[in-house]
């Protein structure tokens, strides 16, 4: 009985001390500046991982940029996990605007946080809340990194690049894996190799380039940095002495934040150093071998087969080498069967801090006899670095048993006296005791393949018509074409797999609906054309806010969700067909 209260007491303790679900909102002022942004901040408490809060509402206000972040708070004992959304609002007109409460669905309820009145008056109210007077980011939050410079002060430029390999001292033909490392205090946008990128007396495989790159902060000199792995490469030296990996020079694009979100990125050219990589040779035995760590698999061959059969022997070498030059060990043909050709595949796999790979022989094994039929073991030899020796291994032999009765190649018999045939074979043998056919029957003498022949002519005339006679009618009539524009982004937006496509879609819809040229079409000419339009305030927000979320997404190391992307575009699309008519 007293154990059974105790138990009940630590359950009621545990319940206790879970956290209570928690849905609220804040501002960071009152009364701003119609120049000035507001942060709106929704938060959410003992929730996880929360899809972010409904704030579609928001009317007198537009949404520059939003943010997410995550937080623990360890108080009493008890653990609080924090979700907060972050919107930067620029406000539309001035008066006392209102912000109306952001919903969510929780555990299949519907919560509703705070409502707000603000005093918006002309220009700027001065200092605020430190975040709402820095201008949003397209690297904030979790996008790529949040620069350390601070705004209204000269940039200083403070952008390197590094470079490290796993091993300076290997022998022949090891696995090096080298890398190079942007440590950076400014907002970098792009990252483009501009010499060439070989390794003079390597052997060299490159690391596919990843869509996205998450970089991680260090302290170097007392300063912070972020530093990220921008390339990587597997390297196998293929001759002994000193060899020199070279300097790669690129060309980066450095963002200043003391000018216009908007500015143009200015180029800069950075190079790592070079490195000295010490290779020796071999020993004797080793020579000629391949260097790494390797396991050899045969796949068992079971049950009985037909004598008659073509079996297919499977080979696996697996491990840490340069698998593209793998030798793959041979199986001898014998007198109770016949090896053919191996169908050799090789892949690789770059999750692992060393590349590894795998070699994988396909080998077609035909037999003589039946009963059973016994393959050797497979032998392969490599060295491996680490215990400085030659390693062999041997796969276990296969045992094979065959049924049935082997059936004699079957060749024809020859229907004329060898000495009335200038030359044997195949082919003449079939030409005299063969049937001769009805020329008129063959297919090449149809009247189909006639039509067939002819038809891509047929093709070429029509696709001529359709682009000198009906294009031209097509683009003289001002309602179909404006049509014909709409569904064509509609259809293209229907079929984005990226959510920074977005931006390029909407701005090639703009020039053909507006004739605006690239270099015109900013958020600021977009709201002036649509409220001169009569747009409805909702869709010119909404418009906007995918727009400007589009490009930094380009940016982002997290990529939206392919719901929030599926409802974007749905939403994007209500807005184009709404919109149209008033553009037209």
């Amino acid at each position: 009985m007293r154990r059974r209260t105790i138990l009940w007491l630590s359950l009621l303790s545990l319940l206790a001390a879970a956290p209570e679900f928690e849905f609220r909102a804040s501002i960071n002022a009152d009364k701003i500046g119609l120049d000035d942004l507001l942060v709106y901040t929704v938060t959410f408490r003992g929730a996880e991982k929360p899809q972010p809060p409904d704030v579609s509402a928001i009317q007198d206000f537009r949404i520059v940029q939003s943010s997410r972040s995550s937080e623990f708070r360890f108080v009493n004992g008890i653990s609080s996990h924090y979700t907060h959304f972050e919107y930067f609002l620029r406000p539309l007109k001035t008066g006392t605007l209102s912000i109306p409460p952001a919903t969510c669905i929780y555990e299949k309820q519907t919560h509703q946080s705070e409502a707000f009145q603000i005093e918006v008056v002309e220009g700027s109210v001065g200092p605020l809340d430190r975040r709402s007077q820095r201008r949003p980011s397209v690297f904030d939050d979790d996008l790529t990194f949040q620069p350390f410079t601070r705004r209204n002060q000269a940039q200083e430029i403070d952008v390197k690049l590094q470079a490290e390999v796993s091993k300076e001292n290997v022998v022949v033909g090891e696995q090096i894996v080298y890398n190079i490392l942007l440590v950076t205090r400014n907002r970098i946008e792009s990252v483009n190799p501009v010499s060439g990128q070989t390794f003079p007396g390597f052997w060299s495989e490159w690391y596919p380039v990843p869509r996205s790159i998450d970089g991680e902060v260090r302290q170097i000199d007392g300063k912070q940095y972020h530093v990220y792995e921008i390339r990587k490469a597997a390297l196998y030296p293929r001759r002994a002495g000193k060899l020199t990996i070279p300097a790669f020079q690129f060309e980066l694009g450095l963002v200043d934040d003391t000018l216009s979100f908007f500015s143009t990125p200015r180029s800069l050219r950075r190079e790592p150093p070079e490195i000295h990589v010490t290779v020796d040779p071999l020993p004797a035995a080793a020579e000629g071998l391949p260097v790494g760590e390797f396991r050899l698999d045969m796949e068992p061959v079971r049950g009985n087969h037909d004598v008659n059969d073509i079996l297919t022997l499977v080979l696996r070498i697996r491990g840490r080498g340069n698998i593209k030059t793998l030798p793959v060990p041979e199986i001898e043909s014998h007198e109770a069967y016949e090896v053919f050709p191996a169908k050799i595949t090789r892949e690789y796999d770059f999750s692992a801090p060393l590349l590894s790979g795998t070699v994988m022989a396909e080998i077609p094994v035909s037999f003589k006899t039946a009963g059973t039929v016994e393959l050797p073991p497979v032998s392969f030899s490599y060295f491996n670095p680490d215990s400085r020796r030659v390693v062999t291994l041997s796969s276990d032999p296969v045992a094979i048993d065959l049924t049935g009765t082997k059936k004699e190649s079957q060749q024809p018999a020859l229907s004329v006296p060898k000495t009335e045939i200038i030359q044997t074979g195949d082919d003449i043998d079939f030409i005299k005791k063969g049937e001769i056919y009805d020329q008129n029957r063959f297919f090449h003498r149809s009247t189909f393949f006639g039509l067939l022949f002819l038809a891509p002519f047929l093709f070429n005339v029509l696709l001529l018509l359709k682009i000198r006679v009906w294009n031209p009618l097509m683009k003289q009539n001002r309602f179909l074409n404006h049509k014909k524009v709409l569904n064509q982004t509609v259809k293209r937006l229907r079929q984005v797999r990226d959510y920074g496509e977005i931006q390029r879609l909407l701005e090639e819809y703009l020039q053909k609906k507006t004739g605006l040229g690239l270099s015109e079409i900013s958020h600021r000419s977009i709201e002036e054309l649509l409220r001169k339009s009569a747009v409805s305030d909702y869709d010119i927000d909404a418009f906007i806010r995918i727009k400007s979320q589009s490009e930094s997404s380009r940016f982002s190391p997290h990529r939206p969700t392919r719901e929030a992307l599926n409802h974007d575009v749905n939403t994007l699309t209500a807005i184009l067909r709404r919109i149209d008519s008033r553009l037209s």
